[in-house]
């Protein structure tokens, strides 16, 4: 039993890397034609690991910037979280931190709020290799914040010690709440 678990999760996981392949090559062709959905599926992909070609926190976020500017609403709320929450959403386990004296959480909420004027939700691609389906997934811009303030941030010194890297916050939760559930009651998230 065990030795076909491990083929069936070998066989799946060359279909994703097939199936990723072609998510780059869309997003390549999106680059190509100046689409700014490409640029930002591409800083998007270094931040997430499933593109390689950097892993440095600024670079992730200059990237994020790039597509902004080029009229990505996606990127400017993605660009938003990584300023107020100090890491892009869907990193998991491996998430790339932009260090704290370049977190601004105004400005950060400032292009959240901006990016979703425009559309509430930002695009997270998605890869499912045993249905062999690839998709974008429409996430809240508003969901990570409203956690943000519900919860709090710590980190840590060198010494060993906690700090508040963002205070609990239950008005900033509840008004950030508020535009999350609004965001899904509309029917723009497909989470």
């Amino acid at each position: 039993m065990h030795v076909a678990n491990v083929a069936d999760q070998h066989a799946a996981g060359k279909r994703a890397e097939k199936l990723w392949d072609q998510q780059l090559a869309e997003m390549r062709e999106m680059q190509a034609r100046g689409d700014p959905m490409g640029d930002y599926l591409y800083a998007l992909g270094n931040a997430q690991g499933w593109i390689n070609d950097t892993s440095d926190p600024l670079k992730i976020r200059d990237l994020l910037a790039k597509a902004a500017q080029e009229g990505s609403s996606d990127a400017k709320i993605v660009l938003g979280i990584y300023y107020a929450a100090g890491a892009v959403p869907g990193q998991g386990a491996r998430a790339i931190w932009l260090p704290e004296e370049f977190r601004d959480q105004g400005r950060g909420l400032a292009l959240i709020r901006e990016g979703m004027q425009t559309r509430c939700t930002y695009a997270e691609p998605v890869v499912k290799a045993y249905s062999n389906q690839t998709y974008l997934r429409y996430v809240s811009g508003a969901a990570r914040i409203s956690y943000l303030f519900r919860d709090g941030q710590n980190s840590r010194d060198a010494a060993g010690h906690f700090y508040p890297v963002v205070q609990k916050d239950a008005r900033l939760a509840e008004e950030w709440h508020v535009l999350d559930m609004a965001c899904r009651a509309s029917g723009a998230t497909s989470e």
